[in-house]
């Protein structure tokens, strides 16, 4: 196998409306899919967890149609409350973009202090969180940097609401091979710089590399029993120590 998940779960998960947090790698595509498919399998398909997505993505053909599939909603304090009145649940990742095409240098960083709206809607809305960790995925695709001016600069991903870039040899192998094989169909570089540009612009999260993945269902937190703060503070702590052990 390609790779290697290992799934840990500190405690029975529950079907009922809970908040579900995870950390944010380069292997974003295998975590998110990997918490709503193994979250299906474990409720048996008796309970919907809907996952977070940036809103920007709903206008994009093709790619919405598949994100909705698997069961994406835009990222929303209105669709979050929708989700919760129906009893199902809700998985989000607070880092965004930003986490996840941080580069490999700082694959122990996240950031979890940065973000409260995940936290407002659990306490807005009383449901518990359960923090989910991913240890092993940032290794699937080596990020040298990112930056906001690429971002910007390459104006596909800031009109896509994508406020970091990354640079990543996944991007440059697939952009590379991408130039080289509109080369041998002898198309003009006016129309393969273009392109070039389009496709680095939407790889960034290309898995190149096979990993050992560990993803973690920490024990369930009340939040009726904390405030706003504690609650950050707790799920920043649990997530600080993904790579003690």
């Amino acid at each position: 196998m390609y790779f290697r998940l290992e799934v840990i779960q500190k405690e029975d998960l529950k079907a009922v409306p809970t908040l579900y947090v995870s950390n944010h790698n380069i292997g974003a595509l295998i975590e998110s899919h990997s918490i709503l498919f193994e979250v299906d399998r474990l409720f048996n398909h008796s309970h919907i967890v809907f996952g977070f997505t940036h809103p920007s993505i709903f206008r994009v053909p093709l790619i919405k149609e598949y994100y909705e599939w698997v069961g994406a909603v835009p990222a929303t304090y209105e669709v979050a409350r929708e989700v919760f009145a129906a009893g199902d649940s809700v998985l989000i990742f607070p880092g965004g973009n930003k986490q996840a095409l941080r580069s490999l240098a700082d694959y122990k960083k996240n950031s979890f202090r940065d973000s409260h709206g995940w936290a407002k809607i659990a306490k807005e809305n009383g449901v518990d969180v359960v923090p989910i960790t991913f240890k092993g995925s940032h290794f699937v695709n080596p990020v040298f940097f990112q930056s906001q001016w690429l971002s910007k600069i390459l104006v596909l991903p800031w009109i896509l609401g994508l406020k970091w870039l990354s640079v990543s040899l996944g991007q440059i192998l697939m952009c590379g091979l991408f130039i080289f094989l509109m080369t041998l169909l002898s198309l003009p570089w006016w129309a393969i710089v273009p392109l070039g540009i389009f496709v680095f612009s939407i790889t960034p999260l290309t898995v190149i590399f096979p990993s050992k993945i560990t993803m973690t269902f920490h024990s369930r937190l009340k939040t009726t029993q904390m405030s706003q703060d504690e609650l950050e503070d707790k799920v920043a702590e649990i997530m600080n120590q993904i790579y003690d052990s």
